[in-house]
């Protein structure tokens, strides 16, 4: 809820590619994100894969544009500062940074990819 708090402030226009009840779409971004944090430590080359294929998929149908993916990053950092409350540091900070720009950068990469093909390893 703090994510999609964040996102609507900075990008109102933004809300109007979501369904009234976001019920389902906060679950399939927590499971997402959870399965991203999962995964980065084994499965890094078949995650990076995924996410260039779930860029390719925002794009093609939702009319994600890559300026999107800015405030997709700012938002979950501020909601995870939020829900972090006193445990927020500044190393936690970074970490969730670093985080989100690896996430939204390979699916920028297949946001980018109009070969048609599924992307492959980078």
């Amino acid at each position: 809820e703090a994510f999609y708090a964040h996102l609507f402030e900075m990008a109102p226009a933004a809300r109007a590619m979501f369904a009234p009840d976001m019920t389902a779409q906060m679950q399939r971004m927590t499971d997402v994100l959870l399965g991203t944090l999962v995964a980065l430590e084994n499965e890094a080359p078949a995650l990076e894969a995924k996410l260039r294929a779930l860029g390719a998929l925002h794009r093609d149908r939702w009319q994600v544009q890559p300026a999107h993916y800015l405030y997709i990053a700012h938002a979950l950092t501020r909601a995870v500062r939020d829900v972090a409350g006193p445990a927020w540091s500044g190393s936690l900070s970074s970490s969730w940074i670093a985080l989100t720009q690896w996430i939204t950068g390979h699916m920028l990469i297949g946001h980018h990819d109009h070969s048609g093909a599924p992307p492959g390893p980078r």
